[in-house]
């Protein structure tokens, strides 16, 4: 009987070598056994198929190897979740869903290496549509695609497992409660509030990226070390979802670049914070943001209500005047114009009745029936016309050049016409002060009454940053202005860095210094450089001194919250020539050294063997908050403790001293990387303090 024949290839019919002869690399007979594997007595086993001649395509490979890590990244974090994380997610969330998710995900994302051979195989690879958007789009602008839908889905059953997590509510609350409505006006506390209870696959206001967002700036103030060591991968996971999905712009993805923006910015990341908050308004106008609320470019599954325009209204006018708080602290052009927007002002939105633990609420409060609706729309439209007199001062004063198209003849750019110009939007911002509504108004009495109220401080110290800044860099010109003239910017300068105080105070009375905004740090830190610009050319009298050292304690104070404020008193420190102390005798809070300074002109100098003449007991009397333990590392004093006796006496100013001009901070590119630099210069820094 004949032997045998291999059955054939199903494709091509030809008869395959057996296992063990493709192995060994020996040519096979093709029978059954074959003549090899008889004779070494082993069993012959057939081949089925030869891959070397049919293999998968690279892109079904590639699909497979992002499918496991797809898999792979999901049970690690599962595994990494506590048990209740664990429950809640399975809960809330289809495995078969996720798993049908997840092979979509992985066809549509792009792998991380690609060769030639694969780039040749992978010509056929399906590559996903995006949405073009914009007023001259050509494409479709419907943001909400088909594949979306499963991923809204999967999303609000995130955003309902974050609405039960103790953490995330924890954050919020710290957030709406002590940061809100500062410069955060875009978010409109009480339509998330809503979305974030109740999700819904079509909910504009909320989404897992805006969330993670708000937490990464509200556990900046806990108190609970676990939950502010959260910050900054609440921080990391919403950088990371957002610069995913940039092709995806969205309402909440425009809010979350800002809240980034100010992360980056409130810890001294200005250049971080600069780019974000410039990715934000960009997909703001992607969106046709500026336009009326009705042309928008997001799809709603309704029409809109009065509300909703009104929200959309608020949304613009906030970013409007974060865009401006940031090109006025960072003395970077603002993007957003006055002139581009045909946007209608914001109107007063309702409030909700059930959200009394996501707003201020004072330590007399308690029981007490809760305050009338928040005025939130009449301060940013208040602020909005500030803004308006501030752009203007910046173009006649600062940026106007003698090539100007605009100039007139008989115009004047030389000092002492730009201190007349100074005057006169000096007198239109204390023109707009006046002219506030009733219940908008302050005075320094109302600042010493009222100053612990977060919710009435926004257009207060927006108002002092503002008259800090524009005045600040001519406060230390010697001209033939008087003084004395309540115009005059020294004069300007001292009564806001006076109001200041006053309502610093008391909110460190009443709240201590963890709950103090980004708001507060940057009064500080003007304050102090202005009162350094002040008395470049004189002595500091002990009242100056006095306030000076209580900005700088509450500087230090505010490290821990505001890595900006850490950042900028140690370089104050470094350049006034502070040595380091420690004590290793201090009691629980800390007995605080401040040496004298040398009257060294030149810094570098200064001997490190400079005893202290002086030491200053910080008190606790901060109310409601103590305060965190001040770091023998870094020196402080506290002005309530504070006796000009014990002080050495002062000495002259360095009178070698040139004009100290500029914008507010910074105006030009050669100075990207100093803007420290040009708010503290050299030469402010020969004296004692």
């Amino acid at each position: 009987m004949p032997p045998r024949k291999r059955s054939s290839d199903a494709d091509s019919g030809k008869v395959l070598s057996c296992q063990r002869c493709r192995i060994r690399k020996v040519k096979c007979d093709l029978k059954i056994p074959c003549t090899n594997c008889k004779r070494l007595g082993v069993e012959c086993e057939r081949t089925s198929s030869d891959m070397r001649k049919k293999r998968p395509p690279a892109s079904y490979v590639v699909s497979l190897e992002r499918q496991v890590r797809l898999f792979t990244g999901f049970f690690e974090k599962f595994k990494s979740m506590d048990p209740e994380g664990r429950k809640a997610f399975l809960e809330s969330n289809s495995l078969e869903e996720f798993l049908n998710e997840t092979t979509e995900q992985a066809a549509m994302t792009p792998s991380p290496t690609h060769n030639g051979a694969d780039t040749v195989e992978n010509i056929d690879d399906p590559v996903p549509t995006r949405s073009v958007y914009g007023p001259m789009s050509v494409y479709d602008s419907d943001i909400a695609s088909r594949h979306q839908r499963s991923v809204k889905k999967r999303e609000t059953a995130m955003i309902n497992a974050f609405n039960k997590d103790p953490d995330i509510i924890h954050c919020l609350k710290l957030f709406f409660t002590w940061q809100y409505p500062d410069h955060n006006m875009f978010v409109f506390r009480e339509a998330f509030l809503i979305d974030f209870f109740n999700p819904k696959p079509a909910s504009l206001y909320c989404s897992r990226v805006l969330v993670l967002s708000i937490c990464s700036l509200g556990a900046r103030m806990s108190d609970n070390d676990a939950i502010f060591k959260k910050s900054r991968k609440y921080y990391q996971e919403a950088r990371d979802i957002l610069l995913a999905q940039l092709e995806q712009p969205s309402i909440t993805s425009l809010q979350s670049f800002l809240l980034l923006a100010f992360y980056d910015i409130c810890n001294g990341s200005n250049a971080s914070g600069w780019m974000l908050s410039g990715n934000a308004i960009r997909m703001g106008f992607d969106l046709g943001f500026q336009l009326n609320p009705e042309v928008w470019f997001v799809r709603s599954q309704s029409d809109l209500s009065p509300l909703d325009v009104a929200i959309r209204s608020r949304i613009y006018w906030g970013c409007y005047m974060a865009d401006h708080f940031i090109s006025l602290v960072l003395g970077r052009p603002s993007l957003l114009k006055i002139s581009d927007a045909t946007i209608p002002e914001t109107d007063h939105l309702p409030d909700l009745e059930w959200i009394d633990d996501y707003m201020y609420r004072g330590p007399n409060d308690e029981g007490k029936p809760r305050k009338e609706m928040s005025k939130i729309s009449g301060t940013l439209r208040n602020i909005t016309s500030l803004t308006t007199i501030s752009e203007n001062m910046l173009n006649d004063i600062f940026t106007r050049t003698e090539n100007d198209p605009d100039l007139s003849n008989n115009e004047d750019l030389n000092l002492a016409s730009r201190l007349d110009k100074l005057s006169e939007y000096n007198y239109q911002i204390k023109n707009w002060k006046r002219k506030l509504p009733s219940d908008l108004q302050w005075d320094r009495r109302s600042l010493e009454a009222t100053g612990e109220d977060p919710t009435l401080s926004t257009i207060r110290y927006y108002y002092y940053i503002l008259v800090l800044c524009l005045n600040r860099p001519f406060v230390g010109i010697d001209v033939a202005m008087i003084e004395e003239h309540h115009l005059a910017p020294a004069v300007v300068c001292m009564e806001a860095i006076e109001d200041l105080y006053a309502a610093i105070r008391r909110f460190k009375q009443i709240h201590g210094t963890r709950r103090m905004s980004i708001f507060i740090v940057y009064c500080c830190i003007l304050s102090i450089s202005a009162l350094l610009l002040i008395n470049r050319d004189k002595h500091i009298v002990p009242k100056k001194r006095e306030l000076l050292h209580f900005f700088m304690d509450i500087l230090h104070d505010c490290s821990k919250t505001w890595k900006l404020a850490e950042k900028s008193y140690k370089l104050i420190r470094l350049k006034l020539g502070y040595e380091e102390e420690s004590n290793p005798s201090a009691n629980s809070h800390d007995s605080i050294a401040i040496p004298k300074v040398p009257s060294h002109k030149n810094l570098a100098s200064v001997d490190s063997s400079v005893q202290p003449s002086s030491d200053v007991h910080i008190t606790d009397d901060l109310g409601s908050l103590k305060p965190e333990a001040p770091s023998n590392i870094v020196s402080s004093t506290s002005v309530e403790s504070y006796n000009s006796e014990t002080q050495q006496p002062p000495i002259n100013y360095n009178e070698d001293l040139g004009f100290f001009g500029g914008p507010p901070v910074l105006m030009t590119s050669d100075l990207f990387n100093e803007d420290w630099e040009s708010l503290f210069p050299n030469d402010i820094y020969s004296k004692e303090i």
